[in-house]
């Protein structure tokens, strides 16, 4: 990209990261996978790897090897504030993950400008989606260097959701469906038939009922158990089916949401409830 600034990239992010008093940005997904499975930076990359993470890896690993597995679970907007509605779900994701990377997100926050800044390591501003749209972005972004480096990648999400649109013509597989449970299944089938090295499995639940029916409806509350429980069976399955290779499992929200009305969610704001997310790691 021409004229590209990394520092003023970089400050863009720290912005909301000094604001929020925060160590991380949930840009910062894509340097800490680059980290992990031994490959470089997309080109635009203005984010810094997690040093917990990276080191943690590190140990489990014994310095032997890179990571060579992983699945990435992308919960839609189950940010910090939605503990306060079911802090059981939070526990049981903490317990299964290990380790917790509270973050900021970016502006607006809104899906599709989040998971471009999560999947390319920098800002809006950059990777070119600054408001709620779903073009494919022109930018490097996390699966073109997976590729690049002869990692076979997979995306399962929702038919036309932002995961499924922005990243489109990449070099990976990419695997639609009309629901939630659909992709769900899919990402179960491609973990047992073990032909993937890395699968992004979205899960938009959540932000879904949360704007029908408010971010603490018994619904919306509903999706967060789902969500839990989707990502135990997941760690399950890939401890299982990935036993023989150093594997990585992530929950990975983009951001969170805050009430407008009593029956009714929204995100999109510089606020406390839609911008502090933790990204969760669980390493083996």
């Amino acid at each position: 990209m021409e004229n590209f600034d990394v520092n003023a990239a970089s400050a863009e992010l720290q912005k909301f990261m000094k604001q929020y008093d925060r160590e991380h940005s949930i840009a910062d997904l894509t340097p800490t996978f680059c980290e992990l499975l031994g490959i470089r930076k997309p080109a635009t990359c203005a984010a810094s790897a997690v040093a917990s993470v990276v080191d943690h890896a590190g140990h489990i690993m014994d310095g032997i090897g890179k990571t060579k597995k992983a699945l990435l679970f992308c919960a839609d907007a189950c940010g910090n504030v939605q503990e306060n509605y079911r802090p059981d779900v939070f526990q049981r994701i903490k317990a299964v993950a290990g380790l917790e990377i509270k973050s900021t997100c970016v502006m607006p926050s809104v899906t599709p400008v989040c998971y471009g800044s999560i999947f390319t390591g920098t800002p809006p501003a950059v990777h070119g989606i600054t408001k709620y749209e779903k073009p494919v972005l022109k930018v490097e972004t996390l699966f073109d260097v997976m590729a690049e480096a002869g990692l076979n990648v997979a995306i399962v999400a929702i038919n036309s959701c932002s995961i499924d649109t922005i990243f489109r013509q990449r070099n990976v597989d990419y695997y639609s469906f009309r629901t939630d449970e659909m992709s769900y299944q899919m990402t179960l089938q491609l973990l047992r038939e073990n032909k993937y090295d890395v699968i992004i499995s979205y899960m938009t639940g959540y932000d879904a009922v949360a704007h029908k029916t408010g971010v603490d409806s018994p619904e919306a509350k509903e999706e967060l158990e789902l969500a839990a429980k989707r990502f135990e069976v997941l760690a399950e399955t890939m401890d299982e089916c990935w036993k023989d290779y150093h594997r990585v499992l992530t929950f990975v929200p983009d951001h969170g949401q805050h009430p407008v009305a009593p029956t009714q969610g929204s995100h999109g704001e510089n606020c406390p409830e839609d911008m502090q997310v933790s990204h969760y790691y669980r390493i083996r």
